[in-house]
């Protein structure tokens, strides 16, 4: 399987049958209808990785994003001040249909949220 991209906009209400049993306890602190997951595996249940957590969860409710220009890691540079800055999240923005950024700089991480366009092109 290629890889794919999406969200899984995961809440209590929607139940814990669509998480694998042993990974319904970590996956309840990930859960964020914004977070981007990578789909790694394709089966009874689907593998998503989240940076270096990995989640089984029931295809129900996965949604496919294109694939982010960024990923978890990556070095990327601030358009604004050359800033050099390290992706720790993907993010869904629902209303502009695009990724967002959390980063962190020098170790400390940002609560600013970044689109592609704030980085600059290689």
């Amino acid at each position: 399987m290629n890889s794919k991209w999406g969200i899984y906009p995961w809440f209590k209400e929607h139940g814990s049958d669509l998480i694998h049993p042993d990974d319904i306890g970590t996956f309840v602190k990930e859960a964020n209808n914004c977070k981007v997951f990578e789909c790694i595996e394709d089966g009874e249940y689907l593998t998503l990785k989240y940076n270096s957590n990995y989640y089984r969860v029931k295809d129900k409710l996965f949604k496919r994003v294109p694939t982010p220009k960024y990923i978890f890691g990556e070095i990327v540079r601030l358009r604004k001040n050359d800033e050099e800055a390290i992706i720790t999240d993907i993010m869904w923005h629902y209303g502009k249909q695009e990724h967002y950024y959390l980063i962190s700089i020098r170790g400390k991480k940002k609560s600013k949220r970044y689109l592609e366009t704030e980085f600059m092109e290689d």
